[in-house]
């Protein structure tokens, strides 16, 4: 990863907290102004009386269930389950139970609005609405918004020191953990591009997390992933602006992380038992490959395509020619797109090799969830690539079972 991508990565997210406080304070805003608003129109109602001949006024009537509606509408601060607010008069804490309506005025409000309230029953449902949105005016003016609203997490080291489980292999661990940063590589491309990656996103996180879980004894090692992305929750809320910007950089956190976790992975396997890890190697060649973190691995296209070619081969003898056909065209539009650098092209056609493998045995949970990330890791690849777009785009019905 790129030298200063985490701290660009929180510049991100400090931008994107900014643009949420001010749109939540242009909510506030908007709910104090609907509040003055009922104030104006139920304020000479109240001072010069609402009765005619023993029966409230048609234009009083239509005043207050006006104002009852609007007061059994939701009052609660706009995001306040994920924001913090201050009153700025006295210092205290909001509580959520301040804006609950009483069943006693729930039903006031409801008689009134539906016009089947007795005079008596109207002029209580009046000064009640007044009294609430006087309040709610006052109080929306009133409230201040902890910063920061999202998750702008600190710098974080994964453990120095760890073991692995008993069974696991380090070589194999570090393979793992190798396509796992392939895959959120590639969906960092695409949330770069603003495409809607955030559930793919959080699909690696939990994916990725859980072979650091199982590879390693330090529970720290996962946790550390989950902390450092947790604010992925939040790109799910409409108050953020750019929720694929933000999901990226969480992603971009994550990812550094794991690259931390990546060059200790030879201190962990010696410590483990299983000896002194050589340096990694890159493996070059005509058919394209890829650099690795793990010793004397390359991912080579032939190889790669081949076990494309197995796949689709047993699609075919199952009588499932749709896939088997989408698959050799996907193939295809990867080998032939000229834009794609050869490390590109490889790790692409490994994300190919993977939905394929998941068409072939879709009883297996682990390739699906794999097959998922590696179909968000294609559709950011499309951006760049026509003749992959439109592939994706012809044979959508098709690949739409794995996104």
């Amino acid at each position: 990863m790129e030298v200063g991508a985490g701290a660009a990565a929180r510049r991100v997210l400090r931008e994107e907290d900014e643009l949420v406080c001010r749109r939540l304070y242009g909510l506030l805003a908007n709910r104090a102004q609907e509040a003055r608003e009922v104030t104006a129109y139920l304020r000479p109602w109240r001072r010069d009386g609402i009765g005619l001949l023993g029966r409230p006024k048609p234009d009083a009537v239509n005043a207050v269930r006006r104002a009852c509606r609007w007061a059994l509408r939701d009052q609660m601060p706009p995001g306040y389950d994920a924001v913090v607010y201050r009153y700025t008069f006295d210092g205290s804490w909001s509580d959520g139970a301040l804006f609950a309506l009483s069943a006693l005025d729930r039903q006031r409000f409801q008689a009134a609005s539906a016009g089947i309230a007795s005079r008596r029953e109207f002029e209580a449902a009046l000064n009640t609405a007044l009294h609430r949105a006087q309040w709610i005016a006052e109080l929306c003016s009133g409230l201040a918004i902890e910063r920061p609203v999202l998750d702008i997490p600190a710098e974080r080291n994964p453990p120095r020191h760890g073991l692995l489980r008993h069974g696991i292999v380090g070589r194999a661990l570090c393979e793992e953990i190798a396509e796992q940063r392939a895959a959120g590589e590639a969906l960092r491309h695409a949330a770069a591009a603003g495409h809607p990656v955030v559930p793919a996103i959080r699909a690696w996180v939990a994916a990725t997390a859980g072979v650091l879980d199982r590879g390693l004894t330090d529970e720290d090692a996962g946790q550390g992933l989950r902390q450092l992305t947790d604010g992925l929750r939040h790109c799910v809320r409409r108050t953020v602006p750019h929720p694929p910007a933000a999901a990226g950089a969480y992603l971009t956190l994550g990812l550094e992380y794991l690259e931390k976790l990546e060059q200790r992975m030879p201190d962990h396997i010696e410590a483990s038992g299983q000896g002194p890890q050589p340096a990694p190697v890159t493996v070059h060649g005509n058919v394209g490959a890829i650099n690795s973190q793990v010793t004397g691995s390359s991912i080579v296209v032939a190889e790669t395509v081949r076990g494309i070619e197995v796949s689709i081969g047993a699609l075919d003898r199952d009588g499932r020619g749709d896939l088997a056909t989408a698959l050799q065209q996907l193939t295809a539009a990867v080998q032939l797109e000229r834009a794609f650098a050869e490390d590109l092209r490889a790790r692409l056609l490994d994300h190919v090799a993977d939905v394929a493998e998941a068409a072939a045995e879709p009883e297996r949970p682990r390739a699906l969830s794999r097959a998922r990330l590696a179909m968000a890791a294609l559709t950011g690849a499309a951006a760049t690539s026509s003749q992959l777009a439109q592939t994706l785009t012809t044979w959508h019905d098709v690949f739409n079972r794995f996104a």
